[in-house]
């Protein structure tokens, strides 16, 4: 890229300073022109650090013909709307996941971003974590035989945001739910990136924090089309720091990814690998492995703009994941297995 894209930024909350500022303070090939928070003091805060202006309301962003592309790091519950009114406006538009609240709010911006002929996508860090592209590489060239069983297991601590009523976090009306929606739009992203879509699945979710009105753990359970069993686990009440465990077991060895652990991403070739080999090209980050991911999520959407290529990101697999979550939702709800 020669000529950075110029970006509007809308939402400057704690993910957008601990990530996505990095892709606007290191990368060559985007610039920051406009950023907008509720907080004025926060806006120009930022503004200074980037050389860029600062304003509280974003819809002087809409107009701006030196805004080619916007990054909207929001609550979810305001997704569908902004990113919206952006595309319509003839933006790109990239935006934080979940996609939207809703799969049908999802299918829509797709849909409306194809018809401009605009890039959009969710900004899924996950298709940028090292130890992931690791894993799929090995199980594409079967390393592992058939996959039979997927899990992961999203923990972190949440305490402090669930327990405050006047947060988004934790209310329904701004989250749209808890582990479901936040940590597992990770999962059923990469389960259909990695492995496919979903066939049926069983979901179960518990309430620890009482002020909360959203689940802090779940268990979503199921199986692919594929025929391979997958779990995907998540919990907001864990004392730990923020972690994602992931196993890949088939029929010729096992593939265990753990952000705690160093290295990062292991592979068990056969029953009597107790020793297990690690996956190329993935070293021990346990303190900015997640945030340059999502740092570099919005480097390759720059890249996608300037390059006029498909974004890494399909974004009809952001779409897919919130149908994913919807149908889990009805399945806490009814009690009983849905299928897909």
């Amino acid at each position: 890229m020669t000529t950075p894209v110029r970006f509007g930024v809308v939402g400057l909350g704690e993910i957008y300073q601990l990530a996505h500022h990095l892709a606007f303070q290191r990368a060559a090939g985007l610039e920051a022109v406009v950023v907008c928070d509720l907080d004025q003091d926060v806006a120009t805060r930022t503004a200074q650090s980037l050389g860029a202006e600062a304003g509280t309301d974003y819809r002087r962003l809409l107009d701006d013909e030196r805004i080619q592309a916007v990054d909207l790091v929001l609550p979810h519950h305001l997704h569908y709307k902004i990113a919206r009114e952006f595309l319509e406006a003839g933006k790109h538009v990239l935006i934080e996941k979940p996609m939207t609240v809703g799969a049908a709010d999802a299918r829509e911006l797709v849909a409306l971003a194809a018809d401009k002929g605009l890039k959009f996508t969710v900004n899924e860090n996950t298709r940028f974590v090292p130890a992931y592209q690791a894993t799929l590489d090995a199980v594409t060239s079967g390393e592992v035989g058939d996959v039979t069983l997927v899990r992961t297991l999203i923990s972190g601590n949440e305490f402090g945001r669930l327990g405050n009523p006047s947060l988004w976090k934790g209310r329904q009306d701004g989250s749209g739910g808890g582990t479901i929606i936040d940590a597992g739009a990770h999962s059923f992203y990469l389960l259909k990136w990695m492995f496919g879509e979903v066939a049926s699945l069983r979901a179960l979710s518990e309430r620890l924090v009482d002020v909360s009105q959203v689940e802090d753990w779940s268990v979503v359970a199921g199986r692919m089309r594929s025929g391979a069993l997958f779990s995907v686990e998540s919990t907001f009440t864990s004392g730990g720091p923020w972690n994602e465990r992931l196993e890949v077991h088939g029929t010729e060895g096992l593939i265990v990814v753990d952000q705690h652990q160093n290295p990062p991403a292991m592979i068990f070739r056969g029953k009597r690998d107790h020793a297990g080999s690690p996956l190329p090209g993935t070293t021990y980050e346990p303190g900015t492995w997640k945030y340059n991911s999502i740092a570099a999520g919005v480097e390759s959407f720059a890249r996608s703009i300037a390059d006029d290529e498909p974004t890494a990101v399909s974004p009809e697999d952001g779409a897919y994941a919130v149908h994913v979550i919807e149908l889990a939702y009805q399945s806490v709800a009814s009690g009983s297995a849905v299928t897909a």
